[in-house]
């Protein structure tokens, strides 16, 4: 009985003081993807990336104006052509249709691995800067809006964060 009167007593003790500690607390949050897409870096990679987007889309353009002008040749010509003729047009125009196939998807692939490469980037930069900022201004803890249901606007660090991310700093 008087072991639980004990227990009792501790645990009284330790909520109050974990009250009185987390009043004390200073909690930050962050919205991850605001102020990851925000930072200048981020935004001229996405521009860096749309200028790969263009220069193959528009080395694509150019190899598939090429396949319609073949099937248009073929079309064309086909009864002029004499059968062995008319097969060899058709195997060009059928690999000229697989380069084009191969070539998409070099394209889709490395745009994605460009895209991987800027994300991984920026999102370490972010954590060191995150950590960073929570030191330097006195942080208990900072989290991502993703893991709170709900938090004062006051704590909300997102623009501090992207502002520290966009100088290299942490101040």
């Amino acid at each position: 009985m008087r072991y639980r009167m004990m227990m009792v007593i501790l645990a009284t003790v330790l909520l109050f003081s974990g009250q009185a500690l987390a009043a004390d607390m200073k909690i930050g949050y962050v919205d991850v993807k605001s102020a990851i897409e925000n930072t200048k870096a981020y935004r001229d990679g996405l521009k860096r990336l749309e200028g790969m987007k263009n220069q193959k889309q528009k080395e694509l353009s150019g190899l598939r104006d090429k396949i319609t002008k073949a099937e248009k040749d073929l079309f064309n010509q086909s009864m002029a052509m004499s059968p062995d003729m008319a097969s060899r047009k058709k195997q060009d125009l059928n690999d000229l249709k697989k380069q084009f196939q191969r070539k998409q998807q070099d394209a889709r692939e490395s745009l994605m691995m460009e895209k991987n490469r800027l994300d991984q980037g920026v999102l370490r930069k972010f954590y060191d800067s995150v950590r960073a900022y929570g030191k330097s201004h006195h942080y208990d803890m900072i989290l991502p809006t993703s893991s709170i249901i709900y938090g004062a606007d006051g704590h909300d660090i997102t623009s501090k964060v992207t502002q520290a991310l966009d100088k290299g700093d942490s101040k």
